[in-house]
């Protein structure tokens, strides 16, 4: 989809207090992978289709850290995304 001001965002990645990630939402997922990489730390990547990258996705670690979860983007998509935040 398209606006006047140019195509509507696939991903909006929006920071909270502190500069922490605190809303993610992503578009347009052809396959969506989550993965426990230890007791603390889970993994998720967000395979995006229509961008004409063969493995184009943006992925994410989510750590336990004390009383909270640190949300982290680990890797954004190299084809024509566009992204909001």
């Amino acid at each position: 989809m398209t606006t006047d001001d140019g195509p509507e965002p696939r991903m909006a990645l929006r920071r909270g207090n502190g500069s922490l990630l605190d809303d993610v939402s992503v578009r347009d997922v052809s396959l969506f992978h989550a993965e426990m990489m230890d007791q603390r730390t889970l993994w998720i990547g967000c395979y995006l289709e229509g961008t004409g990258v063969e493995h184009d996705r943006v992925t994410f670690m989510v750590t336990a850290r004390g009383n909270r979860l640190v949300f982290e983007v680990v890797e954004q998509p190299e084809g024509n995304v566009p992204l909001e935040g």
